[in-house]
C-alpha cells in the first residue's frame, strides 16, 4: 500500500504531527522554560531553607542543652543555699538536735520551751528559750556542735550562772539562752 501525500486526510494528518511538535517544541522553549526557571529557582530557595532550618535546629538544640546545664546548676546551688536557709521547717527535728547536742555535750537540759515564731520581711525565725546545766567547757562545745549545723540560726540572750559551791558543783554552771532558727517565708 502505497501511501498518497496529496490525499488530504493524509496531509491533514502529517500538518497536524508537526503542529504537535512545534507546539511541543514551542512549549518547552518558550512558556516552560521560565516555569521551569521558576521551579529551579524555588527549589534552590527550598534547599538554602532547609539548610537554614539545620542550622537553626542545632543552635536550638545546643542552646537547650546549655540551657539545661544551667538550671541543674541553679538547682545545684539552691540545694546548697538550702542547707542554709531551709524552705521548710520541723519543730521535732529541731528539739531534737538540740537535745542530743546537749547530751552529747556532757549538759543536762533543764527547761526546752518554743516560743511563737517571728516574721522578719526576710526570714521566719522560729525561737527556743533553754536553760542547761553543767560544766563551763562543755557549754563551748555544745555551741560549737549547733555552728556545724548547715542551717542558719543564732544564739541570743546568754546569760551563764556558776552553781554555788555548797551544792557541790564546783565548776558547775546553769546557762540560759535564745536559740533562733531562720526559715525561708
Amino acid at each position: 500500500m502505497a501511501v498518497d501525500f496529496r490525499d488530504p486526510r493524509i496531509l491533514r494528518f502529517v500538518i497536524g504531527i508537526i503542529l504537535l511538535g512545534a507546539l511541543i517544541f514551542g512549549y518547552n522553549n518558550f512558556f516552560a522554560s521560565s516555569l521551569n526557571l521558576e521551579i529551579a529557582e524555588r527549589e534552590q530557595t527550598l534547599e538554602m531553607k532547609e539548610l537554614e532550618l539545620r542550622q537553626l535546629q542545632e543552635q536550638t538544640s545546643d542552646d537547650l542543652a546549655m540551657i539545661g546545664q544551667r538550671i541543674e546548676m541553679y538547682n545545684q546551688e539552691l540545694e546548697e543555699l538550702d542547707r542554709f536557709l531551709p524552705r521548710q521547717y520541723s519543730q521535732e527535728d529541731v528539739l531534737e538536735m538540740l537535745t542530743s547536742f546537749a547530751g552529747a555535750s556532757g549538759l543536762q537540759v533543764v527547761s526546752l520551751v518554743p516560743m511563737a515564731p517571728v516574721v522578719d520581711s526576710e526570714y521566719q525565725i522560729y525561737n527556743w528559750q533553754i536553760t542547761l546545766t553543767g560544766r563551763f567547757h562543755r557549754l563551748g562545745v555544745f555551741f560549737d556542735q549547733l555552728t556545724q549545723q548547715p542551717m542558719m540560726s543564732s544564739v541570743t540572750n546568754l546569760q551563764v550562772h556558776q552553781l554555788k559551791a555548797a551544792e557541790g558543783k564546783f565548776d558547775n554552771i546553769e546557762t540560759t539562752f535564745t536559740f533562733s532558727a531562720y526559715i525561708q517565708p
